[in-house]
């Protein structure tokens, strides 16, 4: 019996270093300092197991892309 999800529809939950390697190359990587203040401001979503935090890897690509994004200014 098939699931109804595929694998690729399920959320991927990786840590803080999993979620660096998953969204920046190696040259432009920033600290997982960066992460968890992202995490404290509130920016980048995340799921809290227990004592372990934990990061969709879309969701916050996405949150990203909304929130940080600087798009330049018409004249």
């Amino acid at each position: 019996m098939e699931n109804s999800l595929s694998t690729e529809s399920k959320p991927k939950l990786v840590d803080a270093n999993g979620l660096l390697e998953a969204l920046f190359d190696k040259s432009s990587r920033p600290s997982v300092r960066w992460v968890r203040q992202m995490q404290a401001q509130r920016k980048i979503p995340f799921v809290k197991i227990g004592r372990f935090i934990r990061f969709d890897i879309e969701e916050v690509r996405k949150a990203l892309s909304e929130n940080c994004t600087v798009n330049p200014r018409r004249r």
